[in-house]
């Protein structure tokens, strides 16, 4: 018997980047696996999800909110996405912590499973992230001073708090529950 191969779109929104590099990561070990064809765009470049039986959305958070682009993706495709297999990873320095993942899966998911209550994902996570603190302009290094002194993250300049080994245990059991 001839084994399927599963279509898979990895649709992120990324602020600075990191969102992109771990979509990246999760991009390169699905792609090794044969059974698995994955498409990674940025959710700006997507007009279509036909074609592909699960989908990936990954968004970092910008003032208590999951990115706009991020948003609009799912009100653009709330009538196809319930339809597919869809895993949701959100990445926020809070998230750097045990404690902190919980509060970004409690804060800021429910921005769109309340709202599309009948998409029911298969998998979501939340991860810790970078800012590269010398590309910031002053404004923005001094909003990232109170987002570290409010989340309680150590550091006044650049932070990478993204776990790999986390990010690939996720990987591993969303490839699961997609094949």
């Amino acid at each position: 018997m001839v084994k399927l191969r599963t279509n898979v779109l990895i649709a992120y929104s990324s602020g600075y980047g990191v969102t992109k590099e771990i979509s990246e990561e999760i991009a390169h070990i699905l792609s090794q696996d044969p059974h698995i064809n994955i498409e990674l765009k940025p959710i700006d470049n997507i007009d279509h999800i036909n074609g592909y039986s699960s989908v990936i959305v990954g968004t970092s958070v910008r003032a208590d909110k999951l990115l706009a682009n991020t948003r609009d993706f799912f009100a653009t495709f709330r009538k196809e996405l319930p339809n597919k297999k869809v895993a949701v990873f959100v990445v926020c320095l809070t998230a750097s912590t045990p404690e902190g993942r919980k509060k970004v899966l409690q804060d800021y998911v429910p921005q769109i499973f309340e709202r599309y209550n009948n998409l029911k994902p298969v998998s979501v996570a939340a991860f810790g992230g970078k800012i590269d603190f010398d590309r910031l302009n002053p404004v923005m290094q001094k909003l990232v001073k109170h987002v570290y002194e409010k989340t309680g993250v150590n550091g006044d300049g650049s932070v990478d708090n993204r776990d790999w080994d986390q990010i690939r245990a996720w990987v591993k059991e969303v490839k699961s529950k997609i094949l």
